[in-house]
């Protein structure tokens, strides 16, 4: 199966060269054997941002017609994001097979798209939000009656995904 030798690949790719702090590796399924079609990651925060400081945990879903259509990525339900469904789900023009008028000249999925780009691109909007394509009514809405308050909302759920020190514990 194609999706299979090419995620194979990606995990060798990733084990070379990865962005600083992230991580990406596939799932275990209940038999011990590992699931290549579903990844648990780990997005650091970029520093100077609302984020920073933050260890966002997110799931990539690959369909077996990986690379040519594009996986499905989420955030944990509930996760506060202009960009974020209430199901987890990132809204995010990589990973459209077809964009969306509204959203301009940007590009949708490529097959060389790789699990670094995705997720360097979903580091990048949580800091940076698309207000332009808006997937939670509720970061909206919040940022535009208070941006202060939003960000300040941005910042607590940071603290709740900032990684625990051992010695706390």
């Amino acid at each position: 199966m194609a999706a299979l030798a090419r995620l194979a690949e990606e995990r060798k790719m990733w084990r070379k060269d990865h962005p600083p702090g992230m991580v990406a590796k596939p799932t275990t399924k209940p038999d011990g054997s590992t699931d290549m079609f579903q990844w648990e990651c780990k997005i650091p925060g970029i520093k100077g941002t609302f984020c920073e400081g933050g260890l966002f945990p997110c799931t990539i879903r690959f369909s077996p017609e990986h690379p040519h259509k594009p996986p499905l990525v989420f955030m944990p339900r509930g996760f506060l994001h202009v960009n974020v469904f209430e199901n987890g789900g990132v809204c995010l023009s990589i990973l459209k097979e077809v964009v969306p008028g509204h959203l301009g000249e940007v590009s949708g999925w490529r097959p060389n798209f790789t699990v670094k780009t995705i997720l360097v691109a979903v580091q990048e909007l949580l800091s940076n939000p698309n207000f332009g394509s808006i997937a939670n009514d509720a970061a909206y809405h919040l940022n535009k009656r208070s941006p202060k308050e939003y960000v300040q909302r941005m910042k607590e759920q940071t603290l709740k995904y900032a990684p625990k020190d051992e010695d706390d514990e």
